[in-house]
């Protein structure tokens, strides 16, 4: 399973309240982004702070992520909400 993947688990199981999951799989997703491509970096860390709560900065980070990735606008989406 990708980074990305565990990220995208992560915040889903963070979005259902299971906590305990949430940060097993954002570990991993920081662990598999260590050697992977800053796209794929910027992703698990905009999920991280999905995952922490922080989604105004997770929006703010996503808004910037998109305008140089456009193609990841529908991974984002689901990641972090902008409501844009």
């Amino acid at each position: 399973m990708s980074a990305v993947e565990h990220a995208l688990l992560a915040v889903m199981a963070a979005d259902s309240g299971d906590t305990a999951n949430a940060q097993g799989h954002i570990s991993r997703a920081q662990q598999q982004s260590r050697t992977t491509a800053r796209r794929e970096r910027q992703v698990v860390e905009i999920a991280t702070l999905v995952v922490a709560n922080d989604r105004s900065r997770a929006a703010g980070l996503a808004l910037e992520h998109i305008t140089e990735f456009p193609a990841d606008a529908e991974l984002l989406a689901r990641v972090a909400p902008t409501g844009g």
